[in-house]
């Protein structure tokens, strides 16, 4: 029973190993793909962002609207000119007698025009104009402080994929070299199993555990692809260029960060809050352009006529004339009208005081997530480097047992994928750490 349950598990395992071999000459090609991946730096990457990005160039095109909108917004105070002309042709006129009961034809001159020209200036207004004019400078500033978030945004996006796509060539590179010490191991074991040294099993183990590696290297390639071409997108590169950034030891940061501190430069720094700040003033702005509906408008006027023929029957006068004054218009029905609009303005401003209180919640929170991930990132670089000797030291010895026929190849495939594990174990802590810090820095708004 025991020798029919063996021939079965041998021949489970020989399944699996063809079947994932049908994937090996795949996996080869694909991979074969990154030697010829573009290489590019951190710096690099970050300025073609800021350069290309689409959503940053979004940001830039309403911050252009909203200044736009400033310049808009001064004409106002300028004088309004306007043209104003005619022309008419008019039959001759009948004068009647009575209810219709006799009538004189006047023989009248059937050309008329005119023409004139108004001027109007703005003296005083309730200070409307001015207050239309500072809110849309405060709209600009809010426009100013999305594309600086955008751009972090961005910034950001770019950091934490790059080196995430270095995890990926990292931990390709470590299974590699696993790939190159299970074919030598096969190797040795064909030749041990045709000598009787071995079980088939054995053999089978090891070539099972080598499908395993070249598997992980199809999907870290296959990743690869994928995120090389959201950075593309990012950085405004064509889609199918798969990229390599080039990382050096020096990127891995060693400062000591205070979390306090941290906490101080991004209230200081972060865009969120400016905005909301900005926010609370243009709600105060609302509540002053609402109350300037209380006071009068005073304008002055220039007008320039000439009209041809100036009376009837005396058409053949013309009359010329310019006048100079001022108006005054005034709305009483809103000492009642806006009552309303009044208080809803005060209630946007409250709104505009608690969302205030909200971002610096949700800052305080991203800092200090930041900060504890950026401690743990820098305690399990400590911890994996001591793996990886603990897994080395079990290795060497497994591996000289084994050499010497005391131990299993079960030991040695245990022993080697704790080596494997515990590399990219470590290799994952180090660009974590680095991801980690650059997102404290973009917790910061120090991006």
């Amino acid at each position: 029973m025991c020798y029919w349950q063996f021939r079965v598990l041998n021949l489970k395992h020989l399944t699996l190993v063809l079947l994932c071999c049908c994937n090996f000459n795949f996996a080869q090609q694909d991979t074969s793909s990154l030697a010829s991946a573009k290489k590019i730096r951190l710096d690099e990457a970050i300025l073609l962002g800021i350069k290309n990005n689409r959503q940053l160039k979004l940001a830039n095109t309403d911050l252009a609207i909203a200044n736009e909108n400033v310049s808009q917004a001064k004409i106002a105070k300028m004088p309004r000119l306007s043209l104003n002309g005619g022309y008419n042709y008019i039959g001759d006129p009948k004068l009647y007698d009575g209810f219709y009961e006799s009538q004189v034809t006047v023989d009248y001159y059937n050309h008329q025009a005119f023409a004139n020209i108004i001027s109007t200036l703005p003296i005083y207004s309730g200070n409307a104009i001015n207050t239309r004019i500072n809110q849309q400078e405060l709209i600009t500033q809010m426009q100013e402080s999305a594309v600086k978030m955008t751009e972090a945004d961005v910034k950001n996006a770019i950091t934490e994929q790059y080196f995430t796509l270095e995890k990926l060539y990292r931990q390709i590179e470590v299974t590699k070299q696993n790939i190159i010490n299970t074919d030598i191991r096969i190797s040795q074991l064909k030749s041990r199993v045709n000598n009787g040294q071995n079980l088939k099993s054995d053999l089978l183990r090891t070539e099972l555990q080598q499908s395993n590696f070249k598997v992980s290297v199809f999907r870290s390639t296959n990743t690869i692809q994928l995120i090389s071409n959201y950075l593309d997108i990012l950085i405004g590169f064509p889609t199918n260029t798969i990229l390599k950034p080039e990382v050096v030891e020096s990127m891995i940061p060693t400062e000591n960060i205070n979390l306090q501190d941290s906490l101080e430069e991004a209230f200081q720094n972060r865009e969120e809050i400016k905005r909301a700040e900005v926010r609370i003033k243009l709600s105060e702005s609302s509540l002053s352009l609402t109350k300037s509906g209380f006071k009068p408008n005073l304008n002055a006027n220039l007008i320039l006529n000439t009209e041809y023929p100036a009376q009837w029957p005396n058409y053949v006068n013309i009359l010329n004339y310019w006048a100079a004054g001022l108006s005054l218009n005034w709305d009483l029905s809103s000492f009642y009208n806006l009552k309303h609009r009044i208080s809803g303005d005060k209630l946007e401003i409250d709104k505009s005081n608690i969302a205030l209180e909200v971002t610096k919640d949700q800052i305080s929170t991203e800092v200090k997530n930041a900060y504890v991930r950026y401690a743990e990132s820098k305690e399990n670089i400590k911890t994996y480097k001591k793996d990886v000797e603990l897994s080395m030291s079990n290795y060497k010895i497994v591996k000289s047992r084994y050499d010497n026929d005391f131990a299993l190849i079960s030991e040695i495939v245990d022993a080697e994928l704790q080596l494997n594990n515990s590399r990219i174990s470590l290799v994952n802590a180090n660009l974590d750490l680095i991801i980690q810090y650059y997102s404290l820095q973009y917790a910061m708004g120090k991006l």
